[in-house]
């Protein structure tokens, strides 16, 4: 899950919980190595999976003065430490995810790997499941999003710098989340308190239909259906999940757009042979609500083209990003108020076991700095590009 967002850097699933709806999950960038498998006793067999990764980063635009606040040029930063615990047989299953980690954005200050993110610190989901047969489940506790294409695993995304779509959707939430497949159809339903605000005021959907191995289209969306007041708490992004700082201008942990927005989107995924091709819109927006501050209504809206190609049985893959994005009202919802861009990024990987080595190359270039303080690169400002480069290495199991 951001620093910027003001609501935590999101570490967003991206996916759907359950193995009924693989389909909408992200096709993997590289060749992962399978889940380790280990004999529980009473709780039957659990799948153990996880990795740890770190990159190296240049980008332009930094200065002491970056109204945006990106200062450093170059540095090192730890990205992900997970370990993923599943039992995913029986009629009674769970899930218990403990990630640290960050997200790397264009316009934004790489940061170190965050621990407190959620109510539950460094847990990114625990819940309980009830599977009662092969098309239907019902799981309680901290469940994954199912906003968007894009994995909070970044080993899992054929690209390692995330998305303007990507920064925009929530994370895990608490609530409860039940799962039905019919023939090529899934959908997901999800009840819970979205940003995980500990208001339980958020549906969201995710639906599927498969027209075959090779192709598949998902619709998803989120309705906040109450108020979410400033009292609120949201992602933290200090040493302590829920400060208590906040502010509607949103300077601190509170932000009213973001917990009080509805989104809606949709990805398809085609495959032809080792290229995967995944083509996505979203919109997200919120009302106006004088007594939050939000005195007009604020969107925003986003597209991106993400491709993956394997490299038959070799350890190598190539892995690309397109995307355009452009803010409406008050609400910087990505980099500034008002402001519009594009950006481009090309992602060679390469892994042999559990090893894994990748790199970046990517450009944004905003059309419009839009409107506020913030502005573009530099030292004023008003650079309108940014290049990032990123090398990282990793362990995946």
């Amino acid at each position: 899950m951001k620093t910027k967002r003001l609501i935590g850097r999101k570490t967003l699933a991206g996916a759907s919980v359950l193995a009924l709806m693989a389909c909408a999950s992200p096709a993997f960038a590289m060749n992962l190595p399978a889940a380790q498998k280990f004999d529980a006793g009473p709780l039957g067999t659990l799948d153990v999976s996880g990795g740890f990764d770190g990159y190296f980063y240049a980008l332009s635009g930094a200065s002491r003065t970056n109204p945006l606040g990106i200062q450093k040029s170059t540095g090192a930063i730890a990205r992900t430490l997970e370990v993923d615990i599943t039992k995913s047989t029986g009629q009674f299953q769970f899930t218990l995810d403990v990630k640290p980690s960050s997200s790397l954005y264009f316009g934004a200050q790489p940061t170190e790997l965050n621990a407190h993110t959620f109510s539950l610190g460094p847990i990114y989901a625990a819940y309980a499941t009830w599977a009662p047969n092969a098309n239907f489940n019902i799981s309680v506790g901290q469940v994954y999003s199912t906003e968007g294409w894009e994995s909070s695993t970044d080993w899992k995304n054929a690209n390692l710098i995330d998305s303007p779509l990507y920064y925009v959707e929530n994370s895990s939430s608490r609530g409860v989340q039940a799962s039905y497949t019919y023939g090529k159809l899934s959908a997901t339903l999800t009840f819970g308190d979205g940003f995980d605000t500990g208001v339980f005021n958020t549906f969201q959907e995710l639906v599927t239909y498969s027209f075959d191995n090779n192709n598949a289209l998902s619709f998803y969306g989120t309705q906040n259906v109450g108020v979410t007041g400033p009292a609120a708490h949201a992602y933290g992004t200090t040493s302590t999940a829920y400060a208590n700082s906040y502010t509607l201008t949103g300077y601190g942990n509170y932000n009213a757009a973001y917990e009080n927005s509805d989104m809606y989107g949709a990805y398809y995924s085609y495959t032809q042979g080792n290229l995967n091709v995944v083509p996505e819109v979203q919109y997200v927006y919120a009302k106006p609500n004088s007594r939050l501050g939000l005195n007009k209504f604020t969107s925003n809206f986003g597209a991106e083209v993400i491709t993956n190609y394997q490299f038959g049985k070799s350890p190598w893959s190539l892995g690309s990003m397109v995307f355009y994005y452009k803010n409406i009202g008050q609400e910087g919802w990505y980099l500034n108020a008002n402001s519009s861009g594009f950006g481009i990024g090309v992602t060679p990987s390469w892994i042999k076991g559990h090893v894994f080595v990748r790199g970046e190359v990517g450009l944004l270039h905003l059309t419009d700095l839009g409107t506020g303080s913030n502005g573009g690169f530099g030292s004023r400002g008003t650079d309108r590009n940014q290049v990032m480069s990123i090398l990282e290495a990793g362990l995946a199991f």
